[in-house]
């Protein structure tokens, strides 16, 4: 399977990969070019990258206040874009509290999203294309 990636830098400079690749691949280049990004298959996204942390679409996860389930780095990440992107969710601890919940609600609501706190796959997809 070919794919494209596309990589977003803090500064708000962005990127094609120019070249198709592996899903692998393209993960890896935003990481090497970029501090977030996402690899896709036509108009399929595949994952994203969010602070070098690949975030697979593969399976079904989300993050949210209270959730046991949370992966501290997914969360991490996501704090990390937050911050970078001008909203406050704390200190980048990988712990999603209600500092990074009123963050993500006012994300979500900044981009037409539901504001219900919650990190899916849609929201994943608007942190790694957001302009810095």
């Amino acid at each position: 399977m070919s794919l494209d990636a596309k990589a977003y830098s803090c500064n708000g400079r962005s990127s094609w990969s120019g070249s198709s690749r592996t899903e692998t691949e393209g993960y890896q280049w935003i990481i090497n070019t970029s501090d977030k990004g996402y690899v896709k298959s036509g108009v399929s996204i595949c994952g994203v990258v969010l602070s070098n942390t690949i975030i697979d679409f593969s399976t079904s996860f989300i993050a949210k206040n209270g959730y046991s389930g949370n992966k501290s780095s997914y969360v991490a990440s996501i704090q990390r874009t937050l911050a970078c992107l001008g909203y406050s969710p704390g200190t980048a601890d990988g712990v999603f509290g209600s500092g990074t919940e009123r963050a993500v609600k006012d994300f979500q609501a900044d981009k037409g999203l539901s504001a219900d706190g919650i990190v899916g796959k849609d929201t994943y997809y608007c942190l790694s294309t957001a302009r810095y």
